[in-house]
């Protein structure tokens, strides 16, 4: 069945890259991105140029962009794209052999492409469907059975000792490999029966099929915006990242597998459930109220030393809680800076041993101190990131 997901905030699924200095102009609020190959090769006739180039990036290497070489060498190589910025393309950084603020160029967080065009990767959607789902069978198995409940809870907290440890980082790495095998083996449990079953086939996932979204060109789709950090005392976060702007549409396929599909429906089971089950449904709508309920109190009621616009933020809220509300259609969010209740098991352990989760979150987040999760990240344009809708065509 064929389904539009559109984005309801910006969202950033990166490739593991960062765009250089040396790769990208700037110019009256928007960027251009380009193929440094491409302009090393326009200089191939003219060595000494070829040489200036190479001598300028080994003397500033941060503090010069590609805009200045492309005007100074009268350079006319065409961008790969060109979008809007929003935000500081320049930090300052304290240089301890100098002593004085050094002005530098920032690098960008790269937004997943192929061929050159932006797309979500069908993965990304399984991966929370997934964590809807893990979310929502742990939590029904548990008000059915006390037992395996406590046994949950036992072996999450087991997860915060660890014995033999170098200094505090080795030892919140550490801590941070116990919760990947704790998460593991109760998936191992939920989607395939057993705690220590490793076979792939028998995972119940194994039927959903998801396909990646249609692509779109980035000046369509892309934007270059400045990510801030909410309450973070350790370090201020002034990242540039590409996102998928806000009301971006792309179209994809999710369906189950052949002959699943063909048993149901011989039995007569609806169309609409045959393309995504009831369960992931239920359990996306559930995950999904869950999450923003957290995401709503934490900003009613904390307080910010940065100027952000609270209502604004709880209005937005507000709004995908009722989407979410709406028959058919299922909010989910995607991506790199969705928060550190989104993408794990730690929703559930939230709510049912508070205590356990705030002193597990000072574990296992390296900048954690003494309040719980009360850090976020929002855009330079005051929004939350990551928040898509699924909607199901005719």
């Amino acid at each position: 069945m064929k389904y539009q997901l559109i984005a309801l905030s910006p969202i950033h699924i990166g490739n593991g890259n960062q765009i250089s200095n040396w790769s990208y102009s700037v110019n009256n609020g928007k960027i251009s991105i380009y193929n440094f190959e491409k302009v090393v090769s326009s200089l191939k006739n003219d060595p000494r140029k070829l040489m200036n180039l190479t001598a300028d990036i080994e003397r500033n290497p941060l503090n010069k962009s590609l805009g200045g070489i492309l005007k100074n060498y009268r350079l006319n190589v065409e961008p790969e794209y060109t979008v809007q910025l929003k935000g500081n393309i320049k930090k300052q950084r304290w240089d301890r052999n100098r002593q004085q603020n050094l002005t530098e160029y920032k690098q960008i967080w790269e937004f997943i492409k192929e061929n050159g065009k932006v797309y979500i990767p069908g993965t990304e959607i399984k991966g929370a469907i997934r964590t809807a789902l893990f979310y929502k069978i742990l939590k029904d198995k548990f008000k059915e059975d006390q037992n395996l409940k406590d046994q949950f809870l036992k072996e999450y907290e087991k997860c915060l000792y660890v014995k033999d440890y170098k200094d505090d980082r080795d030892r919140k790495r550490k801590i941070q490999n116990n919760f990947k095998s704790f998460s593991s083996r109760w998936e191992n449990f939920v989607f395939r029966g057993d705690f220590n079953s490793t076979d792939a086939k028998r995972d119940i996932l194994k039927i959903l099929l998801v396909s990646d979204t249609n692509k779109l060109i980035p000046e369509e789709s892309l934007s270059i915006k400045e990510i801030i950090g909410i309450n973070i005392k350790s370090r201020k976060i002034e990242e540039l990242h590409e996102l998928v702007e806000k009301d971006t549409k792309f179209e994809l396929d999710i369906t189950i597998s052949g002959f699943i599909k063909k048993a149901m429906l011989e039995n007569k089971i609806p169309e609409e459930q045959v393309s995504l089950p009831k369960i992931y449904i239920t359990a996306c709508k559930e995950f999904s109220k869950n999450l923003i309920i957290e995401e709503y109190k934490y900003f009613k009621n904390t307080s910010y030393e940065e100027e952000i616009d609270k209502n604004e933020i709880l209005n937005f809220l507000n709004k995908i809680f009722l989407k979410n509300k709406e028959r058919g259609k299922i909010v989910l969010r995607l991506g790199k800076h969705q928060g550190f209740l989104s993408t794990t098991i730690n929703l559930l352990i939230k709510e049912l041993d508070p205590e356990l989760y705030s002193k597990a979150y000072r574990e296992i987040v390296p900048t954690a101190r003494r309040m719980p999760n009360k850090s976020r990240k929002i855009t330079i344009d005051n929004e939350l990131l990551g928040w898509c809708v699924l909607i199901p065509q005719e």
